[in-house]
């Protein structure tokens, strides 16, 4: 059994929230009972993160998952369960947590680094790249109470890594920052990765949650909802935000559902390039639609036809049948079609898709689901960044001289980009 570098035990923690709070001492000693509910933000938790591992920890606001990660950092002491740490630790829970405003850049890194348990020896060593890092030397002589946002979530998160702990801890901070930032970000935890140290992870931000997260944990009101794969529990935590399908389909409810019945589509699943049942898909990257088929008598000619609409259904975004790609299919008895859309094109956003069995005219319909499909589409890194709500293949040029070059320009004077 793989040692876990963070093993959280029947973990449970709440706060008084306070109906009337006291304000003056005078009011502390003349209405000694204040009223208060008693707010549990962690009900329960039983987790291992295992050394090595980077676990992503996602859910809705007031889901503990904050609460959750100052637990294990020991920042905050369970009512109940205890948590147990195997390594050494190192956590950017808040931004600037020990940094004097007063006092520059360049002091902060020392002081920030003292209470990491470093010395001033050991500091100085790493200044340089603390700073190269942070990328905000112009400023390190300044002090940090005229900082922006941005500068000051640099330099937290760059000593932060500076200690390379056995454990990092990040909260959701790592997003203030610019794309710049955040790469530097990424790619240092992409390096903690590599080393064999473990990582968790608290974000918003699902697509970073499957591109840097093996596993996941979905908090739901404090308790533990899910916890797997990082694929799969997003998958299933956006299928339930958005009322989407994360899994294998139910088939569409009798008012999305019409048709003569002859052949019918019994199975409906959404699958990435890897052949896992998911409804959270990359613009670029494979969609596929498997569709298992009944027939209570051989039909010939018959063609299967899928559609994708923006989820309002005000946008038609994408038609087609068998037939245009070359195939019209012979039912009879049971039977399995698959639909593929090898690069998707689909933008960041939540569409719905029908798909249909009729005769090739079109004239009879045996069975057709309208709109009876969620799913959700979300950023691909490896992408430029585009609006609206497709991806296209483009290029651009530009040349010197006469307009009418454009069919042939000379090759030097070409500049291109894909």
């Amino acid at each position: 059994m793989a040692l876990s570098a963070i093993a959280c035990h029947d973990v449970w923690k709440s706060y008084r929230v306070y109906h009337e709070p006291s304000h003056t001492l005078k009011e502390k000693v003349l209405f000694r009972r204040n009223r208060y509910e008693e707010f549990w933000a962690l009900k329960g938790i039983d987790l291992e993160v295992p050394v090595g591992s980077t676990t992503g920890i996602i859910g809705a606001n007031g889901s503990g998952k904050s609460t959750m990660l100052k637990t294990m950092a020991r920042i905050l002491t369970p009512n109940a369960g205890y948590v147990e740490v195997n390594g050494t630790m190192a956590s950017l829970l808040e931004l600037g947590i020990g940094f004097h405003p007063d006092l520059t850049g360049r002091e902060n890194v020392f002081l920030s680094g003292s209470l990491l348990g470093r010395t001033r020896r050991d500091v100085a060593a790493r200044y340089d790249e603390i700073v190269d890092l942070a990328g905000i030397e112009p400023f390190m002589d300044v002090a940090v109470k005229n900082y922006s946002t941005g500068m000051y979530a640099r330099l937290a998160f760059a000593v932060a890594v500076s200690v390379e702990p056995e454990i990092l801890l990040v909260d959701e901070v790592l997003s203030v920052g610019d794309e710049d930032f955040q790469m530097r970000c990424y790619d240092r935890i992409s390096e903690f990765k590599a080393e064999g140290r473990t990582i968790v992870l608290v974000s918003h931000a699902m697509d970073s949650i499957r591109s840097l997260c093996d596993r996941a944990v979905w908090l739901e009101e404090g308790a533990l909802r899910e916890a797997g794969e990082a694929h799969d529990v997003v998958a299933s935590y956006l299928g339930e935000v958005h009322g989407g399908p994360s899994g294998p389909s139910e088939g569409p409810s009798e008012e999305r559902r019409f048709g003569s019945g002859e052949a019918l589509l019994t199975d409906v699943v959404l699958l990435d390039g890897t052949g896992r049942s998911t409804s959270t898909f990359r613009t670029g990257e494979p969609l596929v639609v498997r569709m298992t088929y009944a027939a209570k008598e051989p039909l010939p000619n018959v063609l299967c036809s899928a559609s994708v609409y923006r989820a309002d259904g005000l946008a038609h975004l994408l038609g087609q049948n068998s037939r245009s790609r070359g195939l019209v299919l012979e039912l009879s008895g049971r039977g399995v079609i698959e639909f593929t859309v090898p690069e998707l094109p689909l933008l960041k956003g939540a569409y719905v898709l029908s798909v249909a069995l009729h005769d090739d005219p079109v004239t009879k319909i045996y069975d057709w689901h309208d709109r009876a499909y969620s799913f959700f589409v979300v950023d691909n890194p490896r992408l430029p960044p585009e609006a609206g709500m497709v991806h296209v293949e483009s290029r651009w040029r530009t040349w010197t001289g006469d307009p009418r070059a454009a069919a042939a320009p000379p090759a030097p004077e070409v500049r291109s980009a894909s």
